[in-house]
């Protein structure tokens, strides 16, 4: 019944309300939601080209719950969240709490089916959309996504490791980040120092001072 507000008639208020309780209830449902990908998917597909920022944020955040927790019904629309949410990452995306929800999804996807992602096409876009700018309750899923790529010298990240330790270094900086996202992220370049040392002297050194001691300073906590 919830979803006839979600039909064209409705609107986009009415929809996105439904769009954004349906994400509440795949995060608070876990894997059953699975049984009802196939209903949910194809709204919020759509809803993800809405013209209102607030539908589109929700829908990427939806999309993303929905592959965390949907399991294998999710995957045959992985091709379709992925080309719904690049558009999100364009230039052309005036709002910031967008770009970090869709940030989000990613991490989601990546975080469950690594296997089923280009990384090689994702990740420069996923990368280039960091430090999240508005939406920091997507702090801890996108960077621990990162993190895990970096720990586990995922090969798809290692070129991108200039980009990261910019993105994780005005994380640091940020008024807006908890101690607790910092020192995941200073943990991850503490573990890049130790392993790569020497060729991560050339990147910290281009960081601007205050930053380079703020990533130093969480890196070294205990």
């Amino acid at each position: 019944s919830l979803m006839k507000f979600a039909k064209s008639p409705h609107p986009p208020q009415d929809k996105t309300m439904v769009v954004a309780t349906l994400a509440e209830v795949a995060q608070g449902m876990g894997a059953p939601i699975s049984a009802y990908v196939d209903k949910i998917m194809p709204l919020v597909l759509k809803e993800l080209a809405s013209s209102e920022a607030t539908n589109r944020r929700n829908a990427a955040f939806c999309v993303g719950e929905m592959c965390k927790n949907g399991g294998a019904a999710a995957l045959k629309y992985y091709g379709d969240i992925l080309h719904g949410l690049h558009r999100l990452f364009a230039d052309s995306e005036p709002d910031d709490a967008v770009r970090d929800n869709a940030a989000g999804a990613i991490a989601r996807m990546i975080m469950v089916q690594p296997q089923s992602i280009p990384l090689n096409q994702v990740l420069p876009v996923f990368i280039k959309a960091l430090p999240l700018k508005e939406d920091h309750e997507e702090s801890m899923v996108v960077y621990s996504c990162v993190c895990n790529l970096l720990l586990s010298s995922h090969p798809q990240i290692l070129p991108l490791v200039p980009d990261v330790i910019n993105a994780f270094a005005q994380v640091v900086v940020s008024p807006n980040e908890s101690d607790e996202v910092k020192t995941v992220v200073a943990k991850a370049v503490s573990h890049l120092i130790s392993v790569y040392g020497q060729q991560m002297q050339p990147i910290l050194s281009a960081l601007p001072p205050a930053h380079a001691n703020a990533l130093a300073s969480f890196a070294n906590r205990r």
